[in-house]
């Protein structure tokens, strides 16, 4: 399968195309100087042009879902479905953690990916590796930052943006900051797409229609929060 990846989740994005499981190329947009919301569509543009592809013998699309930037989550959700909807490609949304999970050596089965969530708390969520594949057995949870380091052990494993946030003399934990374990790689998106769309029963609460899929936030945003706040009290004011 040809695949696109979009990771759009943070600060920092990417866009990538991938052939039958083999990466052909990962391009940052940070390092191209280009904001998501300006130059995502035309980084994308040159990606296919590099790799002498046209857009309609793509066979997929994969985009970062979240938990990440609301913004950004955003951005390339409706570029992806944008893609979809042109082209009549096969369209995924991936867990932005299984993506970050991907990047991590081989040997290791068990680690927590985190996600700063501002307020001093993080995402944070638990994924095992069995034969290669990355699951996430529960939830993603909302913790408060500075307990929750306190309470991992030394042998629990620790990556994602989350860290660059934290007090991590806080934790015993094995904390693994080198660039390539915090940010998720478009590369990752596009990969983890294409084993999900071999396989779409073993993934049954995933989307796979672009008109229902929307970014995975897990809550709302401070903006909208308090916007249903001022409602609240508009609306119990007395007359």
């Amino acid at each position: 399968m040809l695949i696109v990846g979009i990771e759009t989740s943070g600060l920092a994005g990417s866009v990538a195309l991938t052939r039958e499981g083999q990466c052909l190329e990962v391009r940052s947009l940070e390092q191209a100087g280009r904001r998501h919301a300006q130059g995502l569509a035309l980084e994308l543009r040159e990606l296919l042009k590099r790799h002498d592809v046209a857009a309609k013998n793509v066979d997929a699309v994969a985009v970062s879902r979240g938990p990440g930037s609301f913004t950004g989550l955003r951005v390339g959700m409706v570029c992806a479905k944008t893609f979809a909807y042109a082209t009549r490609c096969q369209f995924v949304a991936v867990d932005t953690f299984t993506a970050v999970a991907m990047n991590c050596p081989s040997d290791i089965s068990d680690l927590w990916v985190m996600e700063d969530a501002q307020r001093g708390e993080l995402f944070a969520g638990s994924y095992q590796q069995t034969g290669g594949v990355w699951i996430r057995p529960n939830p993603i949870e909302v913790v408060d930052a500075e307990a929750w380091l306190k309470l991992r052990s030394a042998t629990e494993i620790l990556v994602g943006r989350g860290l660059a946030r934290c007090d991590l003399s806080l934790t015993i934990a094995t904390c693994l900051t080198e660039d390539r374990f915090i940010q998720p790689l478009a590369s990752s998106v596009a990969l983890q797409g294409e084993r999900m769309l071999l396989d779409p029963k073993s993934y049954p609460d995933i989307d796979f229609d672009c008109w229902k899929a929307v970014p995975f936030y897990i809550r709302r945003s401070a903006a909208e929060e308090q916007r249903d706040k001022r409602d609240a009290a508009s609306a119990n004011a007395p007359a």
